[in-house]
């Protein structure tokens, strides 16, 4: 589910009392994924919803052998970038997730990770669902002074680089 619309732009006709699926499957999504991974076999459908926080990405995943729920977390658990929320701790929707950004401090309540429910992983028959928030206007800004580092040779190392942006953003300390 994508917002309808940027924030700074909402005045100008964005949605309201509906829903609008793109009229193409797969979205743009999926073909702009494969630029990155050209063999990643993915099919993205996107919906425009009244509201202009983030996005949700929902996902069914095939996985390539036999998993529980628990081993997907722990899988998820590895990035730093990937921030594990619940719905057990209030967190049941995209404006309590910014609200806790704002509680913790974070510049314009960003979040610079996806906010993936930890409580929400499923595992039924080979198959993988979940879902996360993705805030569009800070989610780039830690990949960003990563590029700009190594465009630059400041870090050769890309882990050494992603620590550095993440200590200096905050990034991975324990949201709830």
């Amino acid at each position: 589910m994508r917002r309808a619309t940027d924030p700074w732009e909402s005045h100008e006709g964005g949605i309201m009392n509906t829903l609008v699926p793109e009229a193409t499957i797969p979205s743009h999504q999926g073909p702009d994924a494969q630029t990155v991974d050209a063999e990643l076999d993915v099919v993205t459908i996107a919906v425009k919803v009244p509201q202009t926080l983030a996005h949700l990405h929902s996902w069914s995943v095939q996985l390539t052998r036999d998993a529980s729920a628990e081993e997907v977390i722990d899988a998820f658990r590895q990035s730093s970038r990937i921030a594990m929320i619940r719905m057990d701790d209030g967190l049941t929707a995209l404006n309590t997730v910014k609200e806790l950004m704002a509680d913790l401090g974070r510049p314009r309540d960003d979040l610079y990770e996806v906010a993936l429910w930890e409580d929400m992983v499923a595992v039924s028959e080979g198959e993988a669902f979940y879902a996360y928030m993705v805030d569009n206007q800070a989610i780039v800004i830690p990949d960003t002074i990563d590029a700009i580092r190594a465009l630059t040779s400041r870090d050769q190392d890309p882990e050494a680089s992603m620590a550095k942006t993440d200590a200096a953003l905050g990034i991975g300390l324990k949201l709830v």
